[in-house]
């Protein structure tokens, strides 16, 4: 019987995000094989209701990587493989003394890009924290400052972050995998070559999303209106300024006949926007089903699910046209520049004009996809367990 160690400091995050599923979905399919597992987890980070609930079905052994004979431990256990859900979790420890397979995913490295557009995005993005995040006061001069970092020293902070994991895939025990080829050539361009192959495995379909209480929301309060949708609005990275940038304009020419939703964190009262701070997985499945198209105005994705997910119920996308999105959406949204608001706006209204013609495309590349991502689930299971690819 093969024994592994599980990744669940990932699986103790406390908020819903792309890796956390990720790696969930993963050990379950792990499950499916007859294997040991045992759960690596960080002391100085309290266990979650989700690990709490894991260790007791499966009856799991968590050993704590704050430990400080953690790695003889690990090597006398006589592990097979290590699986790492996220690199960028796993920063501060160096794994280097380990003897067993390490497969490590890191998804992207979108920390490290930031840098470059940052610059012309600086005020606006500012603009937008002040105005509509709902943040305490210490984290909105946070945000500030971060956008107002020195170019130089940013990158070299970034860079110091990155120095375990940069010496890590040097290492012939140790084997990258991330989810696209945007995300394997910028591991390559900011670290270097690593000592193994980087394979590349779509993420999985996660049939989980937002959890969490709701807030202000019911079917009845957005019936017969038509809607776009955006997720995940609090997060800087997802570039909702752009969107408001644009937004008035829009609904001017279309005499505000259309209505935003805006899933996350935010303050905002701009006539026709519809503000919901939480929704749970049925919620967001609705909102997904019934809106007129999903906005996704990302600066910086290594994979991107929500469109996928918006394409599950043929809801047509609009995309950002940057890093691995036309790689993994292909043809089916409309793309658009995320550094230009008259770019969404145009692409906004193409979708007004045309909405049909996006929908079949959406169904067809949505099948297209998820063919992909059942294949590539087996395979990084397969990779983990040291079957042949």
């Amino acid at each position: 019987m093969k024994k592994i160690l599980f990744d669940f400091i990932t699986l103790q995050d406390n908020y819903i995000n792309g890796g956390m599923l990720y790696t969930q979905k993963i050990f379950y399919e792990i499950l499916n094989n007859e294997v040991k597992i045992y759960g690596l987890y960080d002391g100085n980070i309290s266990i979650n209701e989700r690990i709490n609930r894991i260790t007791k079905q499966y009856e799991i052994t968590l050993i704590d990587i704050r430990n400080e004979n953690i790695f003889e431990m690990i090597n006398n256990l006589q592990i097979d493989s290590f699986f790492i859900g996220i690199a960028q979790r796993y920063d501060s420890f160096d794994l280097c003394s380990l003897k067993c397979k390490i497969v490590i995913v890191c998804h992207d490295l979108s920390d490290m890009s930031f840098g470059y557009f940052k610059i012309p995005q600086a005020e606006s993005l500012k603009k937008f924290v002040e105005k509509h995040l709902i943040k305490q006061k210490e984290n909105k001069i946070k945000f500030i400052k971060f956008l107002s970092y020195p170019l130089v020293l940013f990158r070299r902070h970034i860079k110091e972050n990155y120095k375990n994991f940069k010496k890590l895939i040097q290492q012939p025990n140790a084997f990258v995998v991330t989810d696209s080829e945007y995300s394997k050539y910028a591991i390559q361009y900011f670290l270097g070559n690593s000592k193994n192959k980087i394979e590349v495995f779509y993420a999985p379909i996660s049939n989980e999303n937002i959890t969490g209480k709701t807030e202000n929301f019911s079917k009845e309060s957005l019936e017969n209106k038509k809607y776009f949708l955006l997720v995940s609005v609090d997060r800087l990275y997802k570039n909702t300024a752009l969107f408001l940038e644009q937004w008035d304009k829009f609904c001017l020419a279309t005499n505000y006949e259309y209505h935003c939703v805006l899933v996350g964190k935010l303050r905002c009262n701009i006539r026709n926007c519809i503000v919901i701070e939480e929704v749970s997985s049925e919620e967001l499945v609705c909102l997904y089903k019934n809106a007129f198209a999903f906005i996704f105005p990302s600066f910086s994705e290594g994979f991107g699910y929500p469109p996928i997910e918006a394409a599950e119920y043929a809801t047509p996308s609009i995309c950002s046209n940057t890093t691995s999105m036309p790689e993994i959406y292909g043809d089916m949204p409309i793309y658009f520049s995320p550094f230009y608001p008259e770019d969404l706006f145009r692409a906004m209204m193409k979708m007004t004009e045309n909405r049909e013609f996006y929908v079949e495309k959406t169904k067809r590349k949505f099948l297209e996809i998820n063919q992909r991502q059942k294949q590539d689930l087996k395979k990084i299971v397969d990779f983990i367990l040291g079957e042949k690819l």
